[in-house]
Parts: structure tokens; sequence; C-alpha cells
């Protein structure tokens, strides 16, 4: 199947607020360095192995959970039942995979609760299952903040990322799931999904069984009507005109027909279907390029708020699939937008781009 769908999710509502306040989300903008030694967030008691405490004195967290990855290292089974307490992670570690709290999806149900659940859920709806992770950094670095992210921690983010999904999907296949779409993508301030302040991406793993989004099949259409003539490995994207950087291992430019303005898109030169056969050096590349980017929207005042979304090829489908991705900044649509999939924009795609390239040349080596 495929379409629109809907995660029915009523524990979402009780995740911990890392942002207490307007002042506090104004704090977070500041970007200064002195920010990095303040906070306690959440998953300092992860961090750290021992409970935290809020301001109030309450604590925030006693440290239990499941680690996936610590870095690129398997840790938890990821259908390990009982989260434990997590002793102190070393100071070596750049990045680590947990399990969601407060997932969308069910990742292990009791059998008798999945029965009674299964009798008492109307017609239309059923049980989902799925694995919700969580890639955050070691160390506090604001994620409004890329100026302040080591390029080898933003990197140490998406390789722990990488090896997550590897270990999720292959534990899945051993428990016969198959036909199995993943969601790569970051959620950057409040304004766009962030309720947490410190950088960190999140994986959804759909199983399911059941398909994909109506999103998803317009990507797999386009490349099966492509076949071998992929068109992200030939475009000049509008004769060069909307590529606003272009390494050796990516290529980013502003979209033709943008989501919001300044979209963003970006895709490895190699054609390669998913985020998880990323290498190493097109990874540290990618963390580079990102962080430079970045800045130079900040330079532009562009809404710090964004997010990045990996579009991938699920797995065991057998499609033909260029990777790609993209940076969609916020902004408040209105209507129309919602009525269709459209968008009305006042910057050219060609024109953003320039201003983005003009922005970055200070950042270029």
């Amino acid at each position: 199947f495929y379409g629109h769908y809907s995660y029915i999710s009523p524990i979402r509502g009780k995740r911990p607020k890392g942002f207490k306040n307007i002042e506090d989300i104004k704090y977070y903008h500041d970007c200064s360095k002195k920010i990095l030694a303040k906070y306690q967030d959440v998953f300092n008691s992860i961090i750290d192995g021992k409970s935290v405490s809020g301001d109030s004195g309450i604590a925030k967290g006693k440290g239990f959970t499941l680690i996936i990855t610590e870095d690129e290292k398997k840790r938890d089974n990821p259908f390990l039942e009982t989260p434990h307490q997590i002793e102190r992670i070393p100071n070596a570690c750049k990045a680590l995979t947990l399990i969601n709290r407060y997932p969308s999806m069910s990742r292990v149900v009791d059998r008798e609760i999945e029965k009674y659940i299964k009798q008492n859920l109307p017609s239309n709806l059923k049980l989902s299952r799925g694995i919700n992770l969580v890639t955050l950094s070691r160390n506090f670095y604001p994620s409004l903040c890329f100026n302040l992210i080591p390029v080898d921690v933003l990197a140490g983010i998406f390789l722990s990322m990488k090896a997550s999904i590897l270990y999720c999907i292959e534990e899945a296949i051993n428990k016969d799931y198959y036909d199995i779409p993943v969601m790569t993508f970051f959620n950057i301030g409040t304004k766009v999904g962030g309720s947490q302040p410190r950088i960190h991406g999140q994986i959804y793993i759909d199983l399911n069984l059941d398909g994909h989004g109506r999103r998803l099949e317009g990507y797999l259409e386009a490349f099966k009507e492509m076949g071998e003539n992929c068109h992200l490995c030939h475009t000049t994207h509008g004769d060069t005109d909307r590529i606003i950087l272009n390494t050796e291992f990516w290529t980013f430019y502003n979209t033709g027909s943008p989501v919001r303005n300044y979209h963003i898109r970006f895709h490895p030169n190699e054609h390669i279907r998913r985020f998880s056969q990323l290498k190493v050096n097109q990874i540290n590349d990618l963390a580079k390029c990102l962080k430079i980017i970045f800045q130079a929207l900040d330079d532009l005042e562009i809404d710090k708020n964004r997010n990045i979304l990996f579009n991938c090829c699920p797995y065991g489908y057998d499609a033909n699939f260029h990777m790609f991705a993209d940076v969609i900044p916020h902004e408040i649509i209105g209507g129309a937008e919602m009525a269709d999939d459209m968008r009305v924009a006042r910057k050219s795609p060609n024109i953003a781009a320039k201003e983005i390239r003009d922005s970055l040349e200070k950042y270029i080596e």
C-alpha cells in the first residue's frame, strides 16, 4: 500500500521538554561558547551514568535506556525487552544511538497486551510496529549553533546512525521482517519538532510490512521511469546556476521547486541507494559541508529552525534509487500549500543559490 498515513502515539505528548521557557529558547540562539558548559539536559543522566537533577531539584532521569551503538560499536540488541542503567560513557566517545523512550511505534509488545489491543482497536486501525532511535553527541553542543559543533562530532553522529541502522535491520531480518522503510532525519529547533537543545538525529524503522507513504511512492516512480539514466547522476541543476557547493563526494543545490524558501537539496555523487551505504570519506565530507552551509544560512539570517531529511530506498525493495536529502528551513505556510502538494515561494531558486554561494565563500578553504 501507499498513501497518507498517521502514527497515533499518546505518549508523544509526555516527552520531556529541553526548553523551559521562551527565554531559554532565546538563550540558545546566542551561539557563544559560554552555553557549552552551562546546560544539563535529559541525556546527562545517561552520559554521566548517574541521576541528574533539574533546577527544581527533581530528578530528570536515572540513566535507564538501551544503547544500540556507541560510536559504531554494537551495544544492546534493539529488541531487548528491559532497559538498564547505563554506566558513564567514555570521554573518547563522540556519539551514541539510543532507543527513543517516546516512540511513534511499538518495538516490543507483551503477547497478552498485544492480544488485548488488537481486540479493542477500531477496525480501521492497527498496532504500529517499529524501532525509533535517537542519536546524540556525547558532549553537549546546541543544535541551533552549527558554528560550535566540531566536524568530527557531526561525522560521529552520522557514523553512529549508520551503524545503528545496519544493526537494527540485521536483527529485524532475523525476526522475519522484510520490506522495511527507514526514515533518517534531524529536527533542529522547536519550530520544526526539536524538543531537545542538544544536537541529535532520529531514525524511524517501520516494521509494519504494509508499504510506504505517498511522497516516497512518487520518488520510487520517478526513479523507475528514469531507468539507467539517473537524473541525479546526469543533471546540471539548471546549468549550474542553482548549485551552491560541489565537492568530490557531494552536490548541494537549490531545488527548482522549493518546499520552502532557501530549500537546499543534496546527494552523493556516487549512485547509492541508502544512508547506510555511505563510506567514511563521504560522511566526513558531508559533516564538513553541512556545517559551513548552515553557517552561511545563519549569516543570511535564514531561520535557524531547520529539518534535514534523508530520502532513501527501503530495505527489501528491488528499486533503482539515488539517495538524496533536503535541508528545509522553517516557514509558516498557508491554506493553498496545505490543499495541494505545492508552495508559493518568494525567492527564485537561482537567486537563493547565488546568495548562499556568496555567503559560503568565507568558509571554503
